[in-house]
């Protein structure tokens, strides 16, 4: 004769060889023999949540708190499935209970920070990470939640010494590795980024995000061709992340492989039509080619899908110009000045789009405002002179090229106007120089071209 607890033993072996539905059946059995079996209805429970059952499952915590009122797990466990189920409130409510009843329950900190994190409320995540780790000091997954918050808040320090710390624990903690490799590459660190996710993928050679993540560095060194063979990889393992044929085709534009690129930007595009990025770049693609209209409609879907991407605005813009729209130009630059006033370019070129315009106070106002954004903008200062040049202000337009030259002195244009501006004022050997300086940077600049 089977007693509850030979029935619960069944119910526990089928639930460990993942046949839930067998191990339900068996937990029920348990039941039946004994409606306050409390351990049934707990297996019961985190069986119909591995089936994605979350109600089923709370109701089965309902039960043993009916008759177990204190016991912080169950509310531990309730809290889980109300996380899953989307009710992030009443999981916290449950977590703060658990804690109320153990102090020391370390998962319960650990779950409620992350519910804090997905809130953004990044200092009760931090404190309950930091609870956790100390109630548990050798589970890294803590360190690992811990160090995103921190990466988060800008401590790249704190996140990796964190990262240290569980990989300490666990050598083979595969995000621990990965985020290690995002902090150190949020450092400029791209040599180190590129060991750990190399790690990741030694670990685990099928982990696509390992290998779009190494391109990303690969990319930023310069690896343009090892990057294009990452992203592959990264295709092949992952074919629907629209994500990764757009940063593939960011690559061969890099590489001037532009129908390779656009149709990486195509496909990003058919896996997620609502991704703005892959239409600006579709759209920059196609102006490389001269389709401007086709250009256009890109920039401007992207401006439809989301109203607020300036680097949307920022596109078409420049192609705007390219077709001599200025106004249109300056609109468009303009909307991106009010999305981000701290724009340098932006003020840089729709000054340039004012000075084709004739509009020369405008265009000294954009110049000069992005100098103070950014006071080693070549260009901002070049341009100005330019319009001090046309207005006759030849000390100032002077003072700018020289300005250039000083932040560039590769700057050939700046020395060819600055040496016209020398000959108006009569000074005719500094022109001489100039000239000079600027056909020796033209000469060696001949050789250097394939």
């Amino acid at each position: 004769m089977f007693d509850e607890t030979d029935v619960l033993r069944r119910g526990v072996a089928h639930q460990e060889r993942k046949d839930y539905d067998l191990a339900i059946e068996a937990f029920s059995e348990a039941i039946k023999l004994n409606p306050k079996y409390c351990e049934a209805y707990y297996a019961r429970g985190n069986c119909y949540e591995s089936k994605g059952m979350h109600d089923r499952a709370i109701e089965d915590y309902n039960t043993v708190l009916r008759f177990r009122p204190s016991e912080a797990a169950a509310y531990y466990n309730r809290g889980c499935a109300q996380e899953k189920r989307g009710e992030r409130a009443a999981a916290v409510a449950d977590f703060d209970r658990a804690i109320e009843l153990d102090p020391k329950y370390a998962k319960a900190y650990y779950n409620r920070g992350h519910l804090y994190f997905k809130k953004g409320d990044l200092d009760r995540a931090l404190a309950d990470y930091g609870e956790a780790i100390r109630h548990a000091p050798k589970d890294a997954d803590a360190y690992v939640s811990r160090g995103l918050v921190h990466m988060v808040r800008g401590q790249i320090g704190e996140a990796i010494a964190d990262y240290d710390r569980a990989i300490a624990l666990n050598p083979k903690h595969l995000k621990a590795h990965g985020n290690r490799g995002n902090a150190f590459e949020a450092k400029g660190d791209y040599d180190t980024a590129i060991t750990e996710y190399s790690e990741v993928i030694r670990l685990n050679p099928r982990d696509a995000k390992a290998y779009s993540n190494r391109a990303i560095a690969l990319f930023k060194k310069d690896k343009v061709e090892e990057a294009i063979a990452d992203y592959s990889e990264a295709v092949r393992l992952n074919p629907k992340n629209g994500k990764t044929y757009c940063s593939r085709g960011i690559a061969y534009a890099k590489k001037r492989m532009t129908e390779q690129a656009i149709a990486d930007y195509d496909e990003a595009i058919r896996l997620e039509p609502r991704n703005c990025e892959a239409y600006v770049c579709r759209g920059t693609a196609k102006s490389a080619l001269g389709w401007r209209d086709e250009a256009l409609a890109d920039h401007s879907e992207a401006v439809r899908i989301n109203p607020k991407f300036a680097k949307a605005y920022y596109n078409r813009a420049i192609v705007h110009g390219l077709m001599g729209n200025h106004d249109r130009a300056i609109e468009d630059y303009t909307e991106v000045i009010r999305l981000a006033p701290n724009d340098e370019y932006a003020h840089g070129h729709r000054g340039v789009a004012y000075t084709r315009k004739g509009e020369t106070s405008a265009a000294l106002a954009d110049f000069t405002e992005a100098i103070r954004l950014n006071p080693a903008y070549a260009s901002a200062y070049y341009n100005r002179g330019l319009v001090h040049w046309i207005l006759g202000n030849v000390d100032l337009s002077i003072a700018d090229f020289t300005e250039t030259i000083r932040i560039n002195p590769a700057y050939v244009k700046a020395y060819h106007n600055r040496a016209l501006a020398y000959d108006r004022k009569g000074e005719k050997q500094k022109a001489r120089v100039d000239l000079d300086k600027a056909k020796q940077l033209e000469a060696r600049r001949a050789v250097t071209l394939p």
